[in-house]
C-alpha cells in the first residue's frame, strides 16, 4: 500500500514539473541556474532563449559588463552611450585615457589609475584628500627684550592636514592639526639682564610650614628658551599644472599656498644667576602665538599616493612672558624644509 503510493506521487511530480521546465524554455538535460542580468564578458550564451521581454519594457541594448564600460569599435552596433546605460547619466565629453568622460557630478577612483573607475556623485564639491608632513628648519627670533639676547635656533615639527578641493581639482581650502618644537641659544653670560628669579620655597624652622619668598631682581643671564606648542591653522592651496588629487594628476605638478594659524603649547628658560656659583634657575610658562605662512612643493604622484616636498616660510609672534620685567615676546621667522605625502 504504501509503495503504490510513492509511486503514484512521483508519477504526478514529473507530470507537473515537466510543463514547468519547458515553459522557461530549459531543457532538462542542461542546469542554467539563476540568469543574471548583465553576463560576464566572454561567457556563453545559455542554450535556451531568455523568456520574453514583459509588455511595455524596451528590449535590453547592454548584454554584458565589458559593453557597458568600454565604448564599441566604429562602424560595430552597440550602445552609443555605455557608461550613461550604466550610470543612467549622458557623457559630459570629457576625455579620460582615450575614453569617454564621466557622468557629470564624478570623479575617477584613486584606487584605479587605469581606467575610468567608478566614482559618486559630488554636486558641486570635488575630491577630500588627506596629507601627513614633517618640516624642520631655522628659526630666527627678533624684537626688543628677550628675543635681542637670543640666537637663531632649531625648530622641528609634523602635522595632519586636510583638503577641501574644488570641482576643478586644482584649488583646495585646507584645514591643519600639528606640534611643533623650537629651540634657540641664548648669550648666556656675555648679555646678561636683571630678571626676577623664583626663589625656594622656605619651611618655618618652629610651626614646618611652607612659604613662598618673592621673587628677586638678579643680573641673569639666559642659556636658551625652548617652545613646545599645539598648533591650528587654516590655508588655502593652488596647482598650477592639472588637477591635484591623486585621482586626477598624470605628471609632477607644482603647489604653492598659504595659511594663517595659531599656537598653545609651554615654554621654558634655562637662566645663569651670576650671583651664584654655577647657578641655575628656570621658570616655565603657558604660552600663545599666532603665525602666517607660505609654502611651495612639488608634487609627485606614486600611484594610489602623492610624495611631496618643498620650502616653507613663516612669520609668527608669541607671549611667553618668561622673564619679567624684561620683554619676553618673541617675533620669528622660520624657513623650513617640509615633505610629505597625501592620499
Amino acid at each position: 500500500m504504501t509503495i503504490g503510493r510513492f509511486l503514484s506521487g512521483l508519477v504526478l511530480f514529473a507530470a507537473v514539473a515537466e510543463p514547468a521546465v519547458a515553459q522557461f524554455g530549459h531543457s532538462g538535460t542542461r542546469h542554467s541556474g539563476v540568469s543574471p542580468s548583465v553576463l560576464p564578458a566572454g561567457a556563453e550564451e545559455p542554450v535556451m532563449p531568455y523568456p520574453p521581454t514583459p509588455p511595455g519594457q524596451p528590449p535590453a541594448t547592454v548584454k554584458n559588463l565589458e559593453e557597458m564600460t568600454v565604448p564599441p569599435p566604429p562602424g560595430e552596433v552597440g550602445p552609443v552611450d555605455p557608461m550613461g546605460t550604466l550610470h543612467g547619466q549622458p557623457f559630459n565629453g570629457a576625455a579620460f585615457n582615450g575614453a569617454p568622460g564621466y557622468p557629470p557630478g564624478s570623479y575617477p577612483s584613486p584606487f584605479y589609475v587605469d581606467g575610468p573607475g567608478c566614482c559618486g556623485p559630488l554636486g558641486r564639491n570635488g575630491r577630500i584628500g588627506y596629507e601627513l608632513y614633517l618640516h624642520t628648519g631655522v628659526n630666527i627670533p627678533f624684537g626688543d627684550g628677550l628675543p635681542e639676547i637670543l640666537n637663531a635656533g632649531w625648530g622641528v615639527g609634523g602635522s595632519a592636514r586636510t583638503l577641501f578641493f574644488d570641482p576643478t581639482h586644482t584649488r583646495a581650502w585646507t584645514f591643519d592639526l600639528g606640534l611643533s618644537y623650537t629651540y634657540n641659544r641664548g648669550q648666556g653670560g656675555n648679555d646678561p639682564r636683571n630678571i626676577f628669579l623664583r626663589q625656594p620655597a622656605q619651611q618655618d624652622p618652629f610651626t614646618g610650614a611652607l612659604s613662598q619668598p618673592p621673587d628677586v631682581l638678579t643680573l641673569t643671564g639666559v642659556r636658551g628658551v625652548h617652545r613646545t606648542s599645539f598648533n591650528y591653522a587654516i590655508g588655502r592651496d593652488w596647482w598650477l599644472r592639472g588637477a591635484g588629487d591623486t585621482g586626477a594628476v598624470s605628471g609632477t605638478n607644482v603647489r604653492v599656498g598659504g595659511w594663517v594659524g595659531g599656537r598653545y603649547g609651554t615654554s621654558h628658560v634655562d637662566q645663569i644667576p651670576l650671583n651664584e656659583i654655577d647657578g641655575y634657575s628656570r621658570r616655565q610658562n603657558v604660552f600663545h602665538g599666532i603665525y602666517l605662512g607660505t609654502h611651495a612643493t612639488f608634487d609627485v604622484p606614486m600611484g594610489g599616493w602623492i610624495w611631496s616636498a618643498g620650502l616653507r616660510l613663516e612669520y609668527g609672534h608669541d607671549w611667553t612672558n618668561l622673564t619679567p620685567p624684561l620683554q619676553g615676546n618673541i617675533h620669528y621667522v622660520n624657513i623650513h624644509l617640509v615633505s610629505g605625502v597625501r592620499f
